[in-house]
C-alpha cells in the first residue's frame, strides 16, 4: 500500500508543479477545459488516499472496529502505515476539508454580494455603464453574468478599443468563465499540492477571452492595445486616488479584462507563443492514468487489509 500511496501523492505533486507549464503549452480554451477537471480528479484522489491512510489507524480502535467485522488487534498487526504517518494524514485531511469549506463559503458570499449590487443593473448578459470615475470593467459571476463598465474606463479608450474590451468581457459571459475559476479555486483549496493551479487556470481563462476578442475584432494588436491601455489607466488611477476596484472585487469572483498578468497577455497577443498540444495532452493523460491506477491500487489493498483483519477469531468487543 505504501508504494501505491506514494505514487498517488507523487502524481498530485507532479500535476501541481507542471500545471502552469501545461497551461502555457495548450491553447487557453483547451487548457481551461482540461486543467479544471484534472485538478478536481487530483484533489479527489488525494482526499481518498489520505482517508484510507487515516482509517488504517482509526480502525484500530475497538469502538470503530465494532462497526465492522474486523479485529482491531489483527488490523494493528497488519497495518502497513505507521500510526504517526496515519495521524499526519488525518490532520492534513482535516485541514484541507476545513479550508475547502471556508473557500466555498467565502466564494458563495462574494457571489451573493455582487449579485445584490449588480443584479438589478440591466438584464442577464447586458452591458451596464456605471457613472463612476473609477476606470473598471468586469463580468459578474452569475449564471448569466452582466458586463459592468464604468464611464471612467470608456473615456480612456478609443471606439475600437472599447469594442475590443467589450468583446473580451462577452467571452467571459458566453463561456461562464467565473465558474471555471470557482471550481479551480475549490480544487486548489482541497489539495495541498495545487497552490499554483488556480492562478494558472485564471490566467488561461483571461487568455481565452483575449483570443476570442482577437478573433471577433480580427486584429490582435488592437486587443493588445486596448488591454494595455485599460490596465495602465486602472493602475494609474489606483495609485493616484488609492481607490479600490468597483464593488470591491478583491474576492476574485468576477472576471476582468485588466485582471491577471496583463503584460504576459499583451505579449501573447502580439507574439503568440509556440504550442505543444500533443505533448501537453500526452503528459496530462499519462499522469492521470498513473494517478487512477495508483488510487485503484490503494483501494484494492485497503480492502484486502481489512479482509485479512477478519481472519482471526479473536473477539474485538
Amino acid at each position: 500500500m505504501i508504494a501505491s500511496v506514494l505514487v498517488v501523492l507523487a502524481c498530485a505533486g507532479a500535476y501541481g508543479w507542471s500545471a502552469p507549464a501545461l497551461a502555457r503549452s495548450l491553447p487557453p480554451a483547451m487548457a481551461t477545459r482540461l486543467l479544471v477537471p484534472a485538478g478536481m480528479a487530483v484533489s479527489a484522489a488525494v482526499w481518498f488516499v489520505l482517508a484510507v491512510m487515516a482509517f488504517t489507524w482509526i480502525g484500530q480502535y475497538a469502538e470503530i472496529a465494532e462497526l465492522g467485522p474486523w479485529s482491531p488487534q489483527r488490523l494493528r498487526a497488519l497495518a502497513p502505515i505507521a500510526p504517526t504517518v496515519a495521524e499526519v494524514a488525518l490532520g492534513v485531511l482535516a485541514v484541507v476539508c476545513v479550508r475547502t469549506i471556508l473557500r466555498v463559503v467565502a466564494r458563495s458570499r462574494a457571489m451573493l454580494r455582487i449579485h445584490r449590487l449588480c443584479g438589478r443593473l440591466g438584464g442577464p448578459g447586458a452591458v451596464v455603464v456605471v457613472d463612476s470615475e473609477v476606470p473598471d470593467a468586469f463580468t459578474t459571476p452569475e449564471a448569466a453574468g452582466r458586463i459592468i463598465v464604468t464611464r471612467g474606463m470608456l473615456a480612456t479608450l478609443t471606439g475600437d478599443e472599447r469594442a475590443a474590451l467589450l468583446a473580451h468581457e462577452r467571452s467571459h459571459v458566453r463561456h461562464r468563465h467565473s465558474w471555471w475559476i470557482l471550481v479551480a479555486d475549490i480544487a486548489a483549496a482541497a489539495s495541498p499540492f495545487l497552490p499554483r493551479t488556480s492562478q494558472a487556470v485564471r490566467h488561461a481563462v483571461e487568455r481565452w477571452a483575449d483570443e476570442d476578442a482577437a478573433a471577433d475584432m480580427a486584429d490582435r494588436r488592437l486587443v493588445a492595445r486596448a488591454l494595455a491601455r485599460a490596465a495602465l489607466t486602472r493602475q494609474a488611477h489606483s495609485r493616484k486616488a488609492q481607490s479600490p476596484a468597483l464593488f470591491a472585487r478583491s474576492d476574485s469572483s468576477a472576471t476582468a479584462a485588466v485582471g491577471g498578468d496583463v503584460p504576459t497577455r499583451v505579449q501573447a497577443l502580439i507574439d503568440p507563443p509556440a504550442r505543444h498540444v500533443r505533448a501537453g495532452i500526452a503528459a496530462l493523460v499519462a499522469l492521470l492514468v498513473v494517478l487512477t491506477a495508483g488510487g485503484a491500487a490503494v483501494e484494492r489493498q485497503g480492502e484486502r487489509l481489512f479482509e485479512q483483519a477478519t481472519t482471526t477469531s479473536a473477539p474485538h468487543r
